[in-house]
């Protein structure tokens, strides 16, 4: 009986892992705060510092949260997870946990409790999180993309025209209106017949249609007007293009292409959500935002 219960337990372990490593293997990054909620500083104790070396220790690739994302993860957050470490720790012993989530905030992976009796908080830290790492270790990370491939596949049209309304611009047209045919009164057929061969005769030529078209500005490079930093430069680097503002020539942002010509993504410096630009045909940009739009005009 015990060797039954044994062996089942072996089972439902040995699938569970599976399963994770399944999971984990679906998504490319690993994102890590640089503060935990139980910590008082960033990096206090050189935890975060740690969580990122034995993440990538483990075949991982790891940003912290607040650094430039690459242009992939900044058009789908959905192919990173968030790292958390639960800390349950008491007055003897300090017992801490790894946990997963993904861009639902849906738990995908957590970690069996390391756990160590050492008094000094940096020494304890460290045994219990490297403890809690061996699990992760066990999952044998090798990064397919399958799940993310397939959800962005059959997903991304939907959830990203859900999220971004894009509205069609049409270029102004002019249109002169042909003049309305007067009624004739009634005539002998011979009269008809003479006026509709005059007539068919001027209709030879068509009149001409004029149509005005607004010229188009096709580059997002150039100077804008922000608030807070003036005057701002919009220049290309390799694969994006960088927005720096200010006397310090800060980078508060960066922008990445889509597939239509004058819709970007702007992931600003100071916020983890990145946002829709839209360059209009003046040159000017509209950038979403929480409360409704920003606009900002171009100066060169």
């Amino acid at each position: 009986m015990k060797k039954t219960f044994s062996i089942s337990l072996f089972l439902i372990f040995s699938l569970s892992t599976l399963f994770a490593q399944k999971n984990i293997n679906s998504y490319k990054y690993i994102l890590v705060p640089k503060q935990f909620e139980f910590q008082k500083s960033a990096d206090q104790y050189q935890l975060n510092s740690l969580t990122k070396f034995l993440f990538e220790k483990s075949g991982f690739t790891v940003l912290f949260s607040d650094e430039n994302f690459p242009a992939d993860l900044a058009a789908n957050s959905c192919l990173g997870l968030k790292t958390l470490i639960n800390n349950d720790s008491g007055m003897f012993s300090t017992k801490m946990n790894v946990e997963l989530t993904d861009c639902y905030n849906q738990t995908i992976f957590s970690s069996k409790d390391g756990r160590s009796k050492e008094k000094d908080y940096k020494t304890a830290y460290h045994e219990a999180l490297r403890m809690a790492f061996a699990d992760i270790e066990n999952l044998k990370y090798a990064y397919d993309g399958s799940i993310i491939a397939s959800e962005k596949k059959n997903e991304d049209n939907k959830v990203e025209i859900e999220k971004l309304t894009v509205k069609e611009i049409i270029p102004a047209t002019e249109v002169k209106k042909v003049p309305e045919v007067p009624k004739v009164k009634e005539t002998p057929p011979m009269a008809i017949s003479k006026k509709i061969e005059r007539k068919e005769a001027k209709e030879e030529k068509p009149e001409t249609v004029k149509t005005y078209v607004i010229p188009v500005v096709n580059s997002i490079e150039g100077k804008y007007f922000v608030d807070k930093w003036g005057e701002c430069i919009i220049s290309k680097k390799e694969d994006y293009y960088s927005f720096v503002g200010g006397d310090e020539k800060f980078e508060f942002a960066v922008i990445y292409k889509t597939s239509m010509p004058n819709l970007f993504i702007i992931k600003w410096a100071a916020f983890k959500q990145p946002r829709l630009l839209e360059l209009d045909l003046k040159g000017n940009l509209k950038v979403e935002d929480e409360s409704g739009e920003k606009f900002y005009k171009r100066v060169q």
